[in-house]
């Protein structure tokens, strides 16, 4: 059986963690969440308690 890279199972959700984000940008945390205030990097959506950013967000960041 064959297994799915971390991209591939990603690509399957429309919602990210932190840790989803981080691993396609290759990003630090610290790096995202100032990336977010200076307005480089998409804001994350609340989710109850939870924050998530939106795949398409993220695809869209990386292909500018």
């Amino acid at each position: 059986m064959e297994t799915l890279n971390t991209t591939q199972q990603i690509s399957t959700r429309q919602l990210l963690n932190l840790e989803d984000v981080k691993a396609i940008t290759g990003f630090s945390t610290t790096t995202i969440y100032k990336h977010v205030k200076e307005g480089i990097f998409p804001p994350p959506k609340k989710c109850g308690r939870a924050t998530r950013w939106r795949l398409a967000d993220i695809q869209s960041y990386i292909n500018s």
